[in-house]
């Protein structure tokens, strides 16, 4: 019996699933390929061989159990996929470079270990839509450490009126997910291609300072206990970083080390490619 393979599940939880559905066991179903082979299969789920056996047996396609692991120098990490989307009583985790953390053909929230239903909330719905446009084509992926300073920059900034309105709406709030809209506007933002032209141009300072300000303000709710603050130290301290990576690479004639992942869209990045490193001093 053929088991459906959920887009970007992982061959742990799929040959679980698979061997359940003809009543049997993982054990007994790669004992059996040894048999057939004549060759012991690896331990690792991660083997080619291992992976192929189960595409045979799953009558899979080549694509199946591919997605990648590293996504332009972030990590794609392992999750639970939305539960609307597997059987039920059947669990299913794998890796979802391209996707949020919104499933949108059930309106459901993936992150946490209780999955919650977003009708009520459509900020997050619209926001995992722009993550899919602009974010994915950046290849930012969750988890990445642009996602985790923009989510960090949202929930001390915004106000709390506002996530107690937004608590009231879903089953299960977490602070995560009371801030995701703010989070994508601000993954966007801090990964926009004009933004860091603007933020690493010879612009004086203050000017920087007052365009981070300006943009922080548009993406948080304007309320009267929103502490904006807060976030925009944040952002700085981001601008701030990249300024000290770029002029650092310039000084030393090499390639900045891309901390943020974004530099690739700044346009000034592909002077660093051309010019021919200079060996150094090994004491600089």
């Amino acid at each position: 019996m053929r088991t459906r393979l959920i887009g970007g599940e992982g061959l742990p939880t799929y040959r679980t699933r698979h061997a359940a559905n003809n009543l049997t066991t993982v054990a007994d179903v790669e004992r059996y390929v040894e048999e057939q082979s004549g060759q012991r299969l690896s331990k690792s789920s991660r083997h080619a061989e291992v992976l192929q056996a189960w595409r045979e047996l799953g009558s899979l396609h080549q694509r199946a159990f591919t997605e990648p692991q590293v996504v332009s120098g972030n990590w794609v990490i392992d999750r639970d996929l939305c539960e609307r989307c597997v059987p039920p009583y059947e669990g299913a985790h794998g890796r979802l470079p391209w996707v949020g953390w919104v499933c949108l053909k059930h309106k459901r929230w993936i992150k946490d270990d209780e999955q919650t239903d977003l009708c009520r909330f459509g900020e997050a719905l619209v926001a995992e839509r722009h993550w899919r446009g602009r974010l994915t084509p950046r290849r930012v992926v969750v988890d990445s450490p642009l996602l985790l300073l923009a989510e960090e920059s949202a929930t001390v900034g915004i106000s709390k009126a506002v996530l107690e309105e937004r608590a009231e709406r879903v089953a299960s709030p977490s602070p995560g997910l009371l801030v995701y809209p703010e989070t994508v506007r601000i993954a966007r933002l801090l990964s926009r291609p004009s933004f860091l032209d603007a933020i690493l141009s010879d612009a004086p300072s203050l000017w920087k300072r007052a365009l981070v300000e300006r943009e922080v303000k548009a993406i948080l709710p304007d309320a009267e206990d929103a502490e904006m603050w807060r976030a925009l130290a944040r952002v700085w301290d981001f601008v701030l970083s990249l300024q000290d990576v770029v002029r650092d690479a310039r000084w030393l004639g090499q390639v900045p080390e891309d901390r943020w992942n974004v530099l690739r869209y700044w346009s000034g990045f592909a002077e660093f490619e051309r010019v021919e490193v200079v060996q150094t001093h090994p004491l600089v």
